[in-house]
């Protein structure tokens, strides 16, 4: 499918759906310009995913042990290479405190929206929608280490990824572009969201699918751009 196509597929949808069409924005990459991040690559994001919005989740929600549990998980895997230098500085230095501790754990928390649509994109999730609120984790946590302590944890979702083709992904990569930008106008001119969309998750699966293709070259999670 060409960048043309995929463009008017996004605008039909969105039109169908209610949701404001910038007839000005520029399409997105083309098949040949996009080399998607290997299976491997994948895996290890969404298990760093895991450790920090599980972290974060756990601090939000009183459970002082949480952020500790998770500590010993990547420690004792020798896996702290695996995550961004935000997340690390935030999963070893100091624990949160105060409101502006709460608001942090809260971003990491929302995290859990990115590892969801990487899931979709590694074929662990069967069926995404457009991003209208928080995603069901169910079927991808039961793919995730259940006890801390197992010996061979990833070796369940190692077997099941199953990278879907670039031409889905590069639907998508269309399609949240111009959803993050009507999402974005909306704010600007004091709008509520169109589409009963859910703004942060918006966000979060614009920015996974930006990574997964390598959107401006950008290798670093903490500095990949969801351009609008």
């Amino acid at each position: 499918m060409t960048p043309e196509n995929r463009k008017t597929n996004s605008e039909t949808l969105l039109h169908k759906r209610g949701i404001r069409i910038n007839l000005q924005l520029p399409l997105t990459e083309s098949d040949e310009e996009v080399k998607l991040r290997s299976s491997d690559d994948v895996l290890l994001r969404i298990v760093a995913l895991w450790c920090v919005s599980g972290a974060a989740e756990a601090i939000l929600a009183s459970d002082s042990t949480g952020l500790e549990r998770f500590r010993n998980y990547i420690v004792q895997r020798d896996i702290a290479g695996w995550l961004s230098a935000r997340e690390h500085a935030f999963l070893f230095g100091a624990a949160p405190e105060g409101d502006e501790g709460m608001r942090q754990c809260a971003v990491f928390a929302q995290c859990r929206e990115s590892m969801f649509f990487l899931g979709w994109c590694a074929g662990l999730v069967k069926k995404i929608d457009l991003p209208g609120g928080p995603s069901s984790l169910k079927a991808l946590l039961a793919l995730l280490p259940q006890q801390m302590d197992a010996q061979d944890p990833l070796a369940r979702l190692q077997q099941a990824v199953r990278l879907r083709p670039k031409r889905e992904i590069l639907g998508w990569v269309d399609l949240l572009y111009r959803l993050h930008w009507a999402v974005r106008h909306a704010n600007l001119i004091g709008k509520t969201v169109p589409g009963s969309l859910d703004a942060a998750v918006v966000q979060e699966w614009h920015h996974a699918v930006n990574w997964i293709i390598g959107y401006d070259d950008e290798d670093d999670w903490d500095l990949v751009g969801t351009d609008t």
